[in-house]
């Protein structure tokens, strides 16, 4: 055998096997965060999305199971999407919501930073900047906010991430104990298929890989309800969610500069109320948006969300970085999914010239 080759392969296994290492470690820290508090806070951003949503009804799922006897709860700033009413998700959420003082351990997911908490934050700030946090996130632009931080920006969702740590963590539990109980359940299995099937958009970005399917089968192995999910969130759709949709077709234009092809489209929140849509639910655009980046020979699409002196613009792409490009306005976001906000009044006509203000 070719020594260089035995060299490289004995390499990438003591790599693999360092950094399964680091995370057991990683993951048994999170244990120890979790046995010591009485007061559990389970708490994710503000636009809700099916990793966002999947992750905190799964994490939330899992402890109630394991630790029956500690308080768990679940906050965000706004009601989830009525595409997710069907999970009936035990979530606390209102305007200005206060958090439980006696919280003694934040468990904050997929977010980049704490202001992404929005009024959350902003309305209990000494509280969480006073309080131990566990922060499990999967945004290139994470600040590392934690007491203890699990990172992995190369992962497609922070669900996949939270898979691996409790099945780490049940696998490391049951060994250490001599018991073979699961407290990974149907529901939880059911949660964490739902971040594949919307994050991955059906198995279709890059990041979705054969570790993402793997995932996918073991799920639904723990008889995670797949149709159940497909039916809901991808085959279920309003006549006046169509009508956006029609709307935001037609309005499609194309941007040609420096050898960049791009597409962009918009609503407006007027639009929305004008057909007795939820001004306030972000599942809307996520589905629109998909729709753009099945357009043809384009380097990413964007989609524009009108309001006076806000707007909301979602970026997709197959290869191209949109998350460099979201990068210079207030953004989050991965190389071929990232969000942006402009606060200021835009027309049409002006997001033309900002795509290409952008593109310099």
């Amino acid at each position: 055998m070719d020594i260089k080759n035995l060299t490289w392969k004995i390499l990438e296994k003591w790599k693999k096997m360092k950094q399964w290492f680091e995370d057991v470690t990683n993951y048994m820290l999170i244990l120890d965060y979790i046995k010591n508090a009485k007061n559990i806070s389970v708490i994710w951003h503000d636009k809700i999305d099916g990793d966002s949503l999947g992750s905190v009804l799964a994490v939330s799922k899992w402890l109630k199971n394991k630790f029956p006897d500690k308080q768990i709860i679940s906050y965000t700033n706004r009601k989830p999407s009525a595409v997710f009413d069907f999970l009936n998700p035990e979530i606390q959420f209102w305007e200005d919501l206060i958090l439980d003082e006696n919280t003694d351990l934040f468990i904050i997911l997929d977010s980049a930073n704490l202001e992404r908490l929005w009024d959350l934050y902003t309305n209990n700030k000494e509280l969480i900047e006073k309080t131990d946090i566990i922060n499990i996130d999967h945004h290139i632009s994470n600040t590392n906010f934690g007491k203890v931080n699990i990172v992995e920006w190369n992962s497609p969702a922070t669900a996949q991430i939270i898979y691996k740590i409790l099945t780490t963590l049940e696998w490391n539990i049951n060994n250490l104990i001599n018991q073979t109980k699961n407290w990974f359940d149907k529901d939880i299995a059911t949660y964490l298929l739902i971040w594949i099937l919307t994050d991955t958009n059906n198995f279709t970005i890059p990041l979705a890989d054969d570790k993402t399917l793997e995932i996918a089968s073991n799920l639904i192995k723990k008889w995670a309800d797949k149709q159940l999910i497909i039916d809901k969130i991808f085959q279920s759709k309003s006549v006046e969610q169509l009508q956006l949709q029609g709307l935001v077709l037609n309005r499609i234009k194309k941007i040609e500069k420096d050898n960049i092809t791009t597409y962009f489209s918009y609503y407006t929140e007027n639009d929305l109320i004008d057909l007795w849509l939820d001004p306030r639910d972000s599942w809307i655009w996520r589905a629109l948006v998909s729709i753009l980046n099945q357009i043809d020979w384009a380097d990413f699409v964007s989609l524009w969300k009108i309001k006076e002196n806000d707007n909301s613009i979602s970026f997709r792409s197959k290869e191209f970085d949109v998350n460099a490009l979201a990068n210079k306005l207030w953004w989050w976001g991965h190389k071929n999914a990232s969000w942006a906000g402009i606060k200021e009044s835009l027309t049409p006509e002006e997001i033309e010239d900002k795509i290409k203000e952008l593109l310099k």
